[in-house]
């Protein structure tokens, strides 16, 4: 699996190109990891609610 930066590096991109790249691969990251991280919430509290019940 590549680096963003070796990626860069193969496609010769500019420093502004450069930039506007990690830009959109550093915010997708964040965006899955939110997206995970709301997934587990959901399961722990479906978990725990799922216990209280009688």
């Amino acid at each position: 699996m590549k680096t963003i930066d070796q990626l860069i590096a193969e496609l010769k991109l500019n420093p502004k190109q450069s930039a506007t790249i990690k830009l959109y691969f550093e915010n997708l990251v964040i965006e899955l990891l939110e997206s995970l991280k709301q997934d587990n919430v959901q399961n722990f509290e479906d978990t725990i609610d799922s216990i209280r019940r009688p």
